[in-house]
């Protein structure tokens, strides 16, 4: 009976980790900030080990996801490459930060309210694609990226703006202790121009190197419980294959509504902290 209900809760973690990743993959999020709560409300981790655990989760649905994106060429290696740069020290200064100074309540609920803002407008708001056109007034670093089914991509970022949001987004990700891609990809497709699918597939690339930063300081912390991090891996490994073939039959509209929701489970849970 005992190792009929282990195997029961392995089958249940690696599910878990399965749609978990599938749908981070989907938004280009990575899935820690539903990953999280789930450990801490229903397996009672302690809040440092349930985070290294996810950022563990996060790591391989990243890995997985942006190989799976690179071969739809939908990542614009270039573009990610400097945001990775420019990712990793900002994280590092907020984890630092974190630790000497508390984050206020007031600060929390303004952070929460803004994400709340911004989920209602990627939920409400018509989308364009951008997909076989440019926006010829607007200033940037020119991009074109066609995918692997042909569709072209063309679009131009502003490599300034988009080198201080991507500090940013690694200084916030790690002051809050919630994903980078959550907030990268509604910034890629409001202030940089990018189309859904490839801010989606760039975040990934990008979150890629940072979950991995962030995995291994946990890992030397003793913050991975590997009784739960490898059957939810596991998970992650196919489930974000699942998503990012789904990500590449659906409209930008629907993974900007997805986006949507999950920065409501965010700025709950930052709220509920």
């Amino acid at each position: 009976m005992v190792i009929v209900v282990f195997i029961f809760e392995l089958m249940l973690l690696v599910l878990l980790g399965t749609g978990i990743g599938a749908f981070g993959t989907i938004i280009g999020a990575g899935g820690g900030f539903l990953l999280v709560p789930i450990l801490l409300i229903f397996y009672g981790m302690d809040s440092k080990v349930a985070a290294g655990t996810s950022l563990f989760f996060v790591f391989l649905t990243a890995l997985s996801g942006t190989f799976a994106y690179i071969r739809q060429k939908r990542v614009d290696l270039k573009i990610g490459s400097i945001f990775t740069i420019m990712t990793i020290p900002g994280s590092i200064i907020g984890a630092y930060i974190t630790t000497y100074i508390l984050v206020g309540n007031i600060f929390k609920m303004l952070f929460s309210f803004l994400l709340v803002l911004s989920s209602l407008y990627l939920i409400i708001r018509p989308v364009k694609e951008n997909v076989n056109s440019i926006n010829t007034t607007y200033r940037g670093y020119y991009r074109k990226v066609v995918d692997s089914n042909g569709k072209v991509y063309e679009y131009k970022v502003p490599l300034t703006r988009g080198v201080i949001i991507s500090f940013g987004v690694g200084f916030i990700s790690s002051m809050f202790g919630i994903g980078g891609g959550i907030i990268h990809v509604p910034a890629m497709i409001f202030l940089l121009n990018f189309p859904v699918h490839i801010a989606t597939a760039t975040s990934y690339f990008v979150l890629l190197f940072s979950s991995l930063t962030g995995s291994v300081t946990h890992f030397f912390l003793g913050n991975v419980e590997y009784i739960y991090s490898i059957p939810l891996g596991f998970g992650a490994l196919i489930g974000a294959q699942v998503g990012a073939r789904i990500s590449s039959i659906v409209r930008g509209t629907l993974i900007e509504r997805l986006l949507g929701l999950a920065l409501i489970i965010v700025a709950i849970r930052l709220l509920l902290q």
